[in-house]
């Protein structure tokens, strides 16, 4: 599929779990992160933020509490992007 970004590349980027898209089962986890998070160096201690996302057709946004704020879905340690591709 090809995505139309409609979130800020130059901030952000979209990544999806390794095993799910070698296993070309990605589905609807796809995920947004901070670009100054997912490229900074690891020092034991950095995590980064994965943020849901939404879709319409093959548009792909960050998804939005009523107030206007990226949904978090998870917190992980820098280490655990080993697990995770950027697309």
């Amino acid at each position: 599929m090809n995505l139309i970004r409609t979130y800020d590349t130059n901030e952000d980027v979209l990544v999806v779990r390794k095993s799910d898209y070698q296993n070309n089962n990605i589905g609807d986890e796809y995920f947004i992160v901070p670009k100054d998070e997912w490229f900074c160096e690891d020092d034991g201690l950095k995590s980064f933020h994965l943020f849901l996302t939404k879709f319409y057709g093959n548009r792909v946004s960050l998804f939005l509490t009523s107030e206007g704020n990226p949904v978090i879905f998870r917190e992980l340690p820098l280490s655990r992007r080993r697990d995770y591709i950027e697309i």
